[in-house]
């Protein structure tokens, strides 16, 4: 579905981890697969809608997306942690810049983070402000 469609900015919309959810089943579904562009800042986006992002990714949803915005949501240490292991089974390999400022990302979501960006980071630009 929207195969074509190359960029999207959802961001002040409040999608919640119901959202996610939702939005991470069509991802699974081949939606979206030739995505670019994903703005969802500001969407109090948590840990479980991470979770099932990340799972989506992890099948290989949204391959071709180089820019990824997460800015102000409330993604925290298991939100990052499932993120982390997702891009370092591969997911998002296309990824250039990636937008995580402000979120609830703790040490231990740091750490899964850190850990990922010293083995691998492919990214021309990673924005981690407040996290």
């Amino acid at each position: 579905a929207l195969n074509n469609l190359e960029n999207i900015v959802l961001s002040y919309n409040k999608i919640g981890d119901e959202g996610m959810k939702a939005f991470a089943e069509a991802l699974s579904k081949g939606a979206l697969n030739n995505l670019a562009n994903l703005d969802l800042e500001y969407n109090n986006i948590g840990d479980k809608g991470m979770k099932v992002f990340a799972e989506a990714l992890s099948k290989g949803a949204l391959n071709n997306l180089r820019n990824l915005d997460l800015f102000n949501n409330h993604i925290g240490d298991e939100g990052m942690k499932a993120f982390a292991a997702a891009l370092s089974k591969g997911a998002l390999n296309n990824l250039e810049n990636l937008h995580l400022g402000e979120n609830k990302i703790g040490p231990e979501g740091t750490k899964a983070f850190g850990e990922l960006v010293l083995l691998s980071s492919p990214w021309s630009a990673i924005c981690t402000s407040s996290v």
